[in-house]
């Protein structure tokens, strides 16, 4: 079993591209699954041993230990993925998994930011940081509040992926895809004041830098976002970089953008996906009804 859990993982990482810390994360998931079939089936078992009882007393395990629906359904798409590879492979005669529905997960409403609060999380970063971050967090908060970059696509990004003379940046999207995608001219400027701070730029550096002059890390990105909003006195039920990814999109919608072009931004695969930022709240339904002349 050992054997062909690193043949999917490479099959995952050579072939379907995905990323060193999605292949992790899968890696993760089947071990569990591993130590949890050997309590159920022996020592000795073997892939073609598992069938839709094991997958399903393993979800029923996972959720006696307080597991979240989401967590739950994570594990077993990706049991899902890695059957389908077995039988693609000929290695199991019949997937256990297929018939095994994903849990039901219950849709939040997502977090995001008013107009008059990212305005005042970009008046405090300019104020609040220290004199060597300033430009650099500006810098930050101002892309993922203008192009609504995940987490670790901002990360990821170098100096070369920003082309100042079509107004666009290249990203590494999910599963390794590249997307060229248009920014404006207000985000190219704080990045051009943060770069005029760096000695001898070169196209292949890290866009971003930590204070040891090394790429900045998904980690530090998140603190110091959690720092700015805090001090913002932003309060919502779940803040986080990706709230900032929120903003994006809601006030793409507000703006009167369509669901396609903000799912084109975002790189969603399905609409469904996008069609969560359809959260108006009821300020704006009552400002929407208020607009309707009927004299």
């Amino acid at each position: 079993m050992t054997q062909e859990i690193g043949q999917f993982l490479g099959y995952i990482g050579a072939e379907r591209g995905f990323t060193a810390k999605t292949v992790e994360a899968y890696r993760h998931d089947l071990g569990k699954f591993s130590e949890f079939a050997t309590g159920e089936l022996g020592g000795a078992w073997q892939s073609g041993d598992v069938d839709q009882h094991t997958i399903r007393a393993y979800m029923q395990f996972l959720a006696d230990k307080g597991n979240a629906a989401v967590s739950r359904g994570r594990k077993l798409a990706t049991l899902k993925s890695f059957f389908k590879y077995l039988l693609s492979e000929d290695k199991i005669k019949s997937d256990p998994v297929a018939q095994v529905r994903m849990p039901k997960i219950q849709q939040k409403e997502p977090s995001y930011l008013t107009e008059q609060e990212y305005k005042r999380l970009l008046k405090v970063v300019k104020n609040n940081a220290t004199k060597y971050f300033k430009l650099r967090d500006t810098a930050i908060i101002t892309m993922l509040l203008g192009t609504g970059l995940r987490l670790n696509e901002l990360v990821q990004m170098n100096i070369g992926d920003v082309n100042f003379e079509d107004n666009t940046i290249k990203v590494t999207r999910k599963g390794n895809q590249e997307r060229i995608l248009p920014t404006s001219e207000e985000v190219l400027i704080v990045i051009q004041r943060y770069l005029r701070t760096r000695e001898g730029v070169l196209l292949h550096e890290p866009l971003f830098l930590s204070k040891r002059n090394k790429r900045i890390d998904t980690a530090s990105v998140w603190h110091l976002v959690k720092k700015y909003l805090k001090q913002a006195q932003i309060e919502k039920e779940k803040l986080s970089p990706h709230t900032l990814r929120h903003t994006f999109a809601t006030t793409l919608l507000k703006q009167g953008e369509n669901l396609l072009t903000i799912k084109q931004l975002l790189s969603h695969k399905n609409l469904r996906t996008t069609e969560r930022y359809l959260h108006i709240n009821g300020e704006d339904l009552k400002a929407a009804v208020d607009k309707i002349d009927l004299q």
